[in-house]
C-alpha cells in the first residue's frame, strides 16, 4: 500500500490495455475498515496480463500476498524475489515495494493490506506477530496453511449481504494473518495418524508413542536407540523416509508444544524447563523463542492476559 504524501497508489499503474485480466479489489484506503484489533486497507484477487506492473511505492501498512498462479518478481527494499504458485510474500509499513508479472506466465495473486491497533485491548495477543513482521528479513515462504481458501472465503464475504458477513470476514482476516505468521515461524506440523502407522510400520508407531509418552524423561534423544535395539542412525533414516520429518524435529515439535501447554496452565518457567529436560533456563528461552518467536514469559503474558509482567525480567541469553 502507498504513502499518499509522496508515492503513487500501487494499483494506479500506467494506462495500457488489458493490464488486468481479472481484478476483484476491495479498497478501504481512504477510510480503513476497523475490525477490532486490525484495520483493513485492501483485500484483492488480481489476475495480471503479461505487461502488468505495480510501480514502486512505499507501504503504509503490512501487506500479505499469496501467489495463486503464474510467475513474476516481487521487490522489497530494492531486493528482487522470484515468486511462484503457493508462495507467500510479506511487506511491511515503510517498505519500498513493486511487482512485475512474467510475460509467458502472468501472475494471479491475492493480497491483504492491514495494520494492528496498538491501543486495542487485544493487541497484546498479537504484539509478537506485529513485532515479528516488522523485523522479518526473508519475506517469502511456501504456504502450508491453505491461504488460498481463506482469501477466497474472505473475498466472498465482502460481497455478501448476510448480516453476519462482517463477523465472518473478520474471522477469515484473523486466520490469514495468524496462518501467515505460522508459515514463517513454526516447524512444519505434521498430522500423524498413529493407528495407520501401527498397521503399516509398527516400529515408527513405537517411536512416536515412546517420544509422546516420555517427553519429560528423555535426556538425550540418541538414547532411544537402546530402547529399540537399533542404531540411532537407522531409526532416524527410517523415520524421515516414511514420516517426512526427522526424529529430532518431531521431538522438538512435541516438546515445545508440551512446554506451551504447561506454561498456559500457569506452571513456572523454571519448572517447565526442568520437567522437559532442558540444560538450563536460558537454553529453554532460546529454543522456545526460536520456535514461537516470543519468550516463555511473554507467552504466559499473552495467554493469561496479565500485562503487568514485563519482558525485562527475561534472563540474558
Amino acid at each position: 500500500m502507498k504513502d499518499q504524501r509522496s508515492i503513487p497508489y500501487p494499483f494506479d499503474i500506467q494506462k495500457t490495455s488489458q493490464k488486468k485480466r481479472y481484478h476483484k479489489d476491495v479498497n478501504y484506503e481512504s477510510s480503513p475498515m476497523a475490525l477490532n484489533v486490525f484495520s483493513i486497507y485492501q483485500i484483492c484477487d488480481l489476475a495480471c496480463s503479461s505487461d502488468y506492473i505495480v510501480q514502486k511505492h512505499r507501504q503504509i501498512c503490512h501487506e500479505i500476498s499469496y501467489i495463486v498462479s503464474g510467475e513474476g518478481t516481487f521487490y522489497r527494499n530494492e531486493k528482487a524475489y522470484a515468486v511462484s504458485p503457493n508462495t507467500i510474500f510479506l511487506v511491511n509499513v515503510h517498505d519500498v515495494h513493486s511487482i512485475t508479472s512474467a510475460k509467458n506466465a502472468p501472475l494471479r495473486f491475492m493480497c491483504l493490506g492491514f495494520i494492528f491497533h496498538k491501543d486495542h485491548p487485544d493487541y497484546p495477543k498479537y504484539e509478537h506477530i506485529d513485532r515479528f513482521f516488522d523485523t522479518l528479513q526473508d519475506p517469502m515462504v511456501p504456504d502450508k496453511n491453505n491461504l488460498f481458501g481463506l482469501f477466497s472465503l474472505a473475498l466472498n464475504e465482502v460481497s455478501s449481504y448476510d448480516p453476519l458477513s462482517g463477523e465472518m470476514f473478520e474471522s477469515y482476516v484473523r486466520q490469514i494473518i495468524i496462518q501467515t505468521y505460522r508459515n514463517f515461524t513454526l516447524i512444519p506440523r505434521h498430522h500423524i495418524d498413529l493407528a495407520d502407522i501401527n498397521d503399516t510400520n509398527p516400529l515408527l508407531y513405537e517411536i512416536t508413542n515412546y517420544i509422546d509418552t516420555n517427553l519429560t524423561n528423555i535426556k538425550h534423544l540418541a538414547d532411544i536407540s537402546s530402547v529399540f535395539d537399533y542404531s540411532y542412525g537407522y531409526l532416524s533414516r527410517t523415520f524421515s523416509q516414511v514420516m517426512g520429518i526427522t526424529i529430532k524435529d518431531y521431538y522438538t515439535q512435541r516438546r515445545l508444544e508440551r512446554a506451551a501447554d504447561l506454561l498456559a496452565q500457569g506452571i513456572s518457567i523454571s519448572q517447565v524447563s526442568e520437567q522437559l529436560q532442558f540444560a538450563d533456563i536460558p537454553s529453554f528461552y532460546k529454543v522456545f523463542k526460536r520456535y514461537y518467536h516470543v519468550s516463555p514469559r511473554k507467552y504466559q503474558v499473552m495467554i493469561n492476559e496479565k500485562p503487568e509482567l514485563e519482558e525485562k525480567s527475561d534472563p540474558k541469553i
